[in-house]
């Protein structure tokens, strides 16, 4: 009975012994795929880290990219403002010198016995007139301050003489400013009885120098003659400007000429003047007023109105209203920045 105890004991030893054995066999198989998947996460994690820092590489580079487009942009946009500005300055300057010197730029006229000019600016750009008389200060010329601009409505009419002496291939002139509807009435004599001279009268200074390029060419002149012995010559005007009277000699020999002029001339009517000034120091100075403006008036006496002169030479200019070319510069600035 004893043997059967021990061999049980020693069959469940066995057994046991067996199943630890069997135990321990089963248990390495799980620490090396625990192992194997470890390392293969590893290797996943060194893989992707070059990824991950890669796609940051390129983020950073696309982002310094945007920086560097943004910052050209705006330098773009500074460089077109800068060139705006400048185009806007050079405009505004030529503008602004075309209408100081050229439009409201200082002039000169000759003005004969009742003779009557209209000024008339334009108030946004002019701030003042001045009118200066030159050579001489004989007395006869007024000046007058108006609000609103006077009807042309005064007829005069007046006469002057001339005697003078044309040498060869040479010319004489005198020059008047006459208002439209005015009228010319000229009697000369020429004191030769083989020799012939040109008589024109002529609009403007360009008309003149027209016909003194080609002196035998009529259509250069209003009025074109050619007179010998005694005889009269009618011109009507008919637009208000300053008119040349000219002798032209093509002759080899000195001729000596008389002209006898009567003009019928239309003056403004200055009776609701506020302003009158008769030149006492050489010189009258009248205000522009802003905004509606205001008329000024240049007038001459004749002989019988006290007068001993029968030409006036004077300089008329005009001071510019410097506000609004400063706003001027404002406005186109404003405009192009809002564009």
């Amino acid at each position: 009975m004893a043997q059967p105890d021990q061999i049980s004991v020693s069959s469940r030893d066995h057994s046991a012994a067996a199943a630890s054995s069997s135990s321990n066999h089963t248990s390495f198989p799980v620490r090396e795929e625990y192992d194997h998947d470890h390392d293969q996460r590893l290797r996943q994690l060194e893989f992707r880290q070059p990824e991950i820092e890669q796609q940051q590489r390129e983020y950073i580079e696309i982002s310094n990219r945007g920086n560097y487009f943004g910052f050209n942009d705006v330098a773009s946009v500074r460089d077109d403002t800068w060139s705006c500005v400048v185009v806007v300055l050079t405009f505004w300057f030529f503008v602004s010198m075309t209408m100081i010197l050229g439009v409201y730029g200082a002039m000169s006229l000759t003005l004969g016995p009742k003779c009557s000019v209209l000024l008339q600016p334009t108030p946004i750009f002019v701030q003042s007139i001045k009118v200066e008389q030159l050579y001489d200060t004989n007395p006869g010329l007024i000046l007058y301050g108006l609000y609103t601009s006077p009807p042309l409505d005064v007829a005069e009419t007046w006469n002057r003489t001339l005697n003078f002496s044309v040498s060869p291939d040479s010319h004489k002139d005198i020059m008047y400013f006459l208002n439209e509807g005015s009228q010319i009435n000229i009697s000369y004599r020429v004191n030769s009885p083989i020799s012939s001279v040109f008589l024109v009268i002529a609009q403007g200074s360009e008309s003149l120098s027209q016909w003194l390029e080609n002196p035998t060419r009529p259509n250069t002149t209003l009025s074109w003659n050619v007179i010998q012995g005694s005889g009269f010559v009618q011109q009507s005007i008919f637009t208000s400007a300053s008119y040349y009277v000219a002798v032209g000699n093509l002759n080899s020999e000195e001729v000596e000429v008389q002209l006898t002029l009567r003009v019928r001339s239309f003056m403004y009517n200055t009776t609701e003047a506020y302003y009158k000034c008769t030149f006492t120091d050489s010189k009258c100075s009248l205000s522009i007023l802003f905004p509606n403006g205001n008329a000024v008036v240049l007038n001459s006496l004749g002989p019988e109105e006290g007068s001993y002169s029968e030409e006036w030479n004077v300089k008329v200019s005009y001071g510019p209203r410097w506000a609004t070319y400063i706003l001027g510069i404002g406005m186109l600035f404003c405009f192009f920045f809002l564009l």
